[in-house]
This record gives C-alpha cells, structure tokens and sequence, in this order.
C-alpha cells in the first residue's frame, strides 16, 4: 500500500507541477519539480525510506526516455556533427574525470585519487532529460540543438564506464589502462552494434506480423514501448552499454519511416501521442524522484561530515567552475576548429560565436543519471566503508544543482527564446512548405489531370492566403487583382466592337466586373485588403465569382452558352496577363501573381455545397458517375499534396532551415490532415 501511495504521490506532483510552470513561466519544469520532490521529502509524515535501485532506475525510466529521444533526433544532423558529439561524448568525459579527479583529492587529501575519479566520472554525462526540457525555454541554433542531443545520447556510455573502472580501482587498488581500454571500446562498440541488430529485428517482427494482417495501431505501438526495455536488459545481459544499444534501437527505429499513407498518418499520430504523454511523465517522474533524493544524498554530510559548512560550499562551487570551465574550453577548442576546417575565418572566433559556445556550454547541465551513477558508488571498499562515499555523493548533488540552476536562469539571459519568433518560424515554413507544393502540382498537371490538380491547388491557396498576412503582399494582390479586372474590362470593350460578344452578354460581364472593382477598392480603401487572411479570403471569393463566375438561370441556352465561353476567355486573360506578371523583379509581385494565377484557374469556390460544387464550374462531368470519378481524382491529387508537404517539411528540416520542433508541429497537421482525407 505505501508503494502505491507513492507512486499516486509521484503522479500528482507531476499533474502539480506542470500548474505550477505556468504561474511560474520563469522557472523551468525541471526544476519545479525537484522543489516539489525535496518539498515531498521534507513534509512525509515520517521517515520517507524510497531507495531506487540505480539500474532499475536506468532501465525504468532513462532508457525509454533516450530511445523516444533518438527516434525524434535529425538522422542527417546527428551524421553531420558526429566528429562534435564523439568529442563531447568520450573525449570531453574523459577530460572532466582527470580534472575533477585530481583537484578533488588536491582539495580534500582524505578522498582518494580513485575516489576521486569515480566522482570526475560520474559528473562528466550530462542529462538528456534535462537538456531536452530545458533547451524549450531558450534559443538555440540547429547545431547546438544537435551537440547538445548527440552528446547527451551517448556521453552515458563514456561516463558509467569511466566510473565503473575508477570505483574498481578505489576498491581492490588496482588499475589497467590496457584493460580500462579494451573494456570501454567493448561497452561503447558493442552496445551500438547490439542495438542495431535488435533494432533490425524487431523491425522484421512488426513486418511479419504485417503480413499475416495481425497488426492493429494499438499492437505496433504497444511493441514500439515495449522495444527500449527489452533492448537494454538483452544488452546488459550481453556486457555492453544497454543505454547505446537503446540509442542505436532508437535512430534506426525512424530511420525507414513508411511510405505516407491515411494508415501510416493514423500509426504516427496514435504512436506521437502516446510517447508525448509517457515522456512527459516520466521526465516530470524523474525530476521528483531526483528531489525526493537529494536531502538523503545531503543531509549525513551536512550534519556530521568532517568538513564544515563553508568548506562543503566551496568545494561545491569549484567543482561546478571546473566542470563548466572545463567544458567551456573544449567547446571554444572544437568551434574553433570546425571554422577554420569550414573556411569561416581562420581559427579566431568572433564574440556571438563565444557567447554561442558559453550557452553551450551551460545548456549541458547535470541530472539523475548523474545521482544514479553516484548512488551507485559501493558501501564497502576491501576491509572498510568506501572513503567518502556520503561526501562524494553530496558533491554530485551539489553540482547538479548548480548546473540545473545555470541552465535556467544564466542561459536564457545569453539566448532568449522569442515566442514571436517561434510563431513567425511556424508560419513562415508552412508558407515555403505550400508554395513548393503548389509548384510541384504545377508541374505535374499532366499527369494528375487538369481539373484536379487546379481543385487542389485552389485549397492550397487559400491556405496560404490564411497563413499570410504580411500586409506588403497583401496590398500586392490587391493591386494585382485591380489590374487584371482592367484588363478584362478592355477584353469585353474589345469583343463587343468586334461582334465576337453581344451587346447583352458584353454588358452584364461589364457590370459585374465594375461592380468586383468597386468592392474591391472600397476594402482597399478602408484597410480591409489586408486587414485579416478571412477578410482577403472574401474579397478574392467575391471578386471570382463577379468576373469570372457563370450567371445562374434567367438566360436562354444560347445566351447562357455566350456567357460561359465569355467567362473562359475572361479567365483565359486573367490568366495571361499574371503569367506575365510571374517575372516581375518584386518578388512580392511575382508570389502574388502565381497565387493568384491558381486562385482564378477557378470559377467557383472549391468548398461550396455539393460534390458537383466542389469542382470547377463549365467542367463539372454531366453524369453522377463522372463527377465521383472526377472527385475521386481529385482525392488521389489531395493525397499526393499532402505527400509532398511531408517531404517538403523534411527538406526544410534536414537544410536546418527550421527547428525539430516546427518541423513536428508541421508534420502533425498533415497527419490530422490525412485522416480527414481518409475519412472523406
């Protein structure tokens, strides 16, 4: 029963804290939480005995984390900076185990230099839990979001060997740098290896059960949980890094995503959700237990340590400049020679790139598989206790705090985040997004067919028109707009005098074409044009229909013939003239006139009321079966767009044009987008 009132206990303090975050905006999650558990620690109504064991921790809690992590992580990004992360990752670990190491046993002689490293070691991993909460509340470039990740994947490996090794020597006062090598390439090679081939594996599973027709959304992603468990306990159990074998699971697990498909959007979607919702309490579950942890990893040394109180604090905030300054180093070392090797500049790095390297180097901070690694460290070592075990483990939990602390609060004065700039980031890649898709129907009209293609193309640009509202290029359409209805004007004047119209016909297009300009200026006139996308949106829909729509009964079939082939050459002018208009040195000109271009491809709404309706008016097939043919098309056409969105996202995301964040956003409007086409 005290179990399960602690796990309720753990859930309410993560419900608790995501309240909290938002009266709080200034403080990240990360750390509310661990106020909440130290709070929970303090305020237990008697003494609160919680151990967790460190490598059910491991398992529980950081593996699916790391391989939800690597799933979402940029393939391409990761591969382009691997020379940086595997410096970060061994090279940088190995260098904060030697420096801690020896100032601490400098600092306090009665810690041995064994000891010592252990401690180096356990500080060297920084958290990819914490990394991956705290970089929401700042800027941070495509390549620091990839250091940052990359190294936080696969650091853990580096820093639990490196501690393994350092505790053995504590222990039997023993140490083979010969075997301390053979060991760590075992750990770090064997692990990604393991990983790939279980990866490969349950990857042939999920496709025999697709043949056999078994696999149902709920199985594929109950499977996709269940992955990372089994992989680390078969890694475990084989010798090597069960934390890489679930990374490697991880980045192959999306590597081969499948072909798009209203079935694929559904998977995505079910399996986005469930990771979203397991993520977010187990990071919250985390960070609790990480506060429930603290007061029992400082309070024996703060009570009854050799040390006193300002010795304790000092040893603290050495240990934390060390780590940071040590870190600080490699980074400006690193940088400075990935612009010298890219031909930025030589080998100097200019101030925002410094600064760039200090929030870096900030953003790395310590967490719970630190504490876990330190609670980790043996009671006994040969015939006694371990030296200094309560005050190693004090140290880890200062330094956390320390670094968590610098993450949030240091970090965000070097980069804020901009909200503004986030929202504009979304809105202006899902404009480049449309755009490419509009031109990549374009050029494949015909092979899709026509009509379906400008159908589809009609949706997309009232999108667009929904998602701009810069007001240069909305005055540029309207502008547009005014121009072509002149020029239809003169194409009426023109046929009337030539007898290719009649006068009764020529006159009716005439009225309806001054009646579109004058609507057209008075919303000019009073800021409507531009004013919102609805507003534009009805101003293009009534425009269409005055100039280029059919007039409805009251006309006999000839006259009503004469109208509509009026009505093609009118859109046909149209047409011609923002042809022209496409190469216009504005390029704000240029965009509203292909826009527009698709726009009055049109004679009617593509949303009005019917299956007919949702064609163009004059093309519309005269039989029921026709038009559902039509509009099957039209479907097929749908579906492709959307395709092409995706792979336009992915495009964006792998030029770092675009963060992995507005790139998830992006993707989960298609999926959602997808399911409503499957549904229709």
């Amino acid at each position: 029963m005290e179990l399960l009132e602690i796990v309720l206990l753990l859930l309410g303090a993560v419900l608790a804290s995501s309240v909290l975050d938002q009266m709080m905006p200034r403080v990240s999650l990360p750390l509310v939480q661990i106020a909440l558990g130290a709070a929970i620690a303090a305020l237990w109504a008697g003494p609160l005995d919680l151990e967790v064991d460190p490598e059910l921790f491991l398992v529980l809690f950081i593996a699916p984390l790391l391989f939800d992590e690597s799933r979402r992580a940029s393939k391409k990004d990761l591969w382009n900076s691997k020379g940086g992360i595997v410096s970060l990752a061994v090279g940088l670990v190995l260098a904060i185990v030697l420096v801690v190491g020896f100032a601490l046993h400098w600092l306090v002689p009665s810690v041995p230099l064994a000891a010592a490293f252990a401690l180096g070691a356990a500080l060297g991993p920084t958290d990819a839990v914490a990394v991956s909460s705290l970089s929401k509340d700042v800027r941070l470039s495509t390549r620091q979001e990839t250091l940052l990740s990359g190294e936080a994947l696969l650091n853990d490996a580096s820093g639990v060997v490196s501690f393994q090794f350092a505790v053995a020597a504590a222990v039997t006062g023993a140490f083979s740098l010969e075997q301390a090598g053979s060991a760590f390439a075992v750990s770090f090679v064997g692990g990604l290896a393991l990983g790939v081939v279980l990866g490969l594996a349950f990857r042939l599973v999920i496709k025999a059960i697709r043949s056999r027709g078994f696999e149902s959304t709920t199985v594929h992603v109950v499977f996709e949980v269940f992955t990372p468990f089994i992989v680390y306990l078969v890694a475990e159990a084989a010798g090597v890094s069960g934390i890489l074998a679930v990374v490697a699971a991880g980045l192959l697990a999306t590597l081969f995503p499948p072909k798009a498909s209203p079935a694929a959007a559904r998977l995505g979607i079910a399996s986005s959700s469930v990771w979203d919702v397991l993520t977010f309490v187990l990071n919250g579950v985390v960070f609790v237990l990480l506060g429930m942890q603290l007061p029992r990893a400082i309070l024996p040394t703060w009570d009854g340590g050799a040390l006193g109180l300002p010795q304790l604090l000092g040893c603290v905030l050495v240990l934390t400049v060390l780590v940071e300054g040590v870190r600080f180093v490699w980074l400006l070392v690193m940088e400075a020679v990935h612009a010298h090797s890219g031909g930025e500049g030589g080998w100097r790095l200019s101030k925002a790139q410094v600064r760039d390297v200090l929030v870096t180097t900030l953003s790395g901070p310590k967490g719970a598989v630190t504490l876990s690694i330190a609670f980790t460290i043996p009671l006994m070592a040969g015939d006694g206790p371990f030296p200094e075990r309560d005050l190693l483990i004090f140290l880890a939990s200062g330094v956390i705090l320390c670094t968590l602390l610098l993450a949030n609060f240091v970090v965000p004065l070097l980069a804020p985040a901009r909200d503004a700039a986030a929202g504009d980031e979304l809105r202006d890649a899902s404009l480049a997004v449309l755009r490419n898709v509009v031109a990549e129907l374009d050029a494949r009209a015909d092979a899709n067919g026509l009509v379906p293609t400008r159908v589809v193309m009609s949706r997309y640009v009232e999108r667009i028109e929904r998602l701009d509202d810069g007001a240069e290029r909305a005055e540029r359409m309207a502008e547009l707009r005014a121009e072509v209805l002149e020029r239809q004007k003169g194409y009426v004047v023109w046929a009337m005098g030539t007898g290719q119209v009649g006068q009764r016909a020529g006159e009716g297009a005439l009225d309806r074409l001054e009646r579109a300009r004058s609507l057209l200026a008075r919303q000019r006139k009073a800021g409507k044009a531009s004013a919102s996308a609805h507003g534009r949106r009805r101003s293009a829909a009534l425009v269409a229909r005055h100039a280029f729509g059919r007039r409805r009964g009251g006309s006999a079939a000839g006259e009503r013939e004469e109208e509509r082939i009026l009505a093609e050459n009118l859109a046909a002018c149209a047409a011609d003239y923002l042809r022209t208009r496409q190469g216009d040195a504005d390029e704000a000109v240029a965009d509203a006139a292909r826009l527009l271009l698709a726009e009055l491809e049109h004679r009617r709404r593509p949303d009005a009321d019917g299956p007919g309706d949702a064609l163009p008016a004059g093309l519309v097939p005269p039989s029921r079966e026709g038009r559902e043919g039509l509009l099957r098309r039209v479907a097929d056409v749908e579906a492709e767009g959307l395709r092409l969105e995706l792979e336009q996202i992915q495009s964006l995301r792998e030029r770092g044009e675009i963060s992995r964040e507005t790139a998830r956003d992006l993707r989960e409007e298609v999926y959602l987008m997808q399911l409503g086409l499957n549904a229709a």
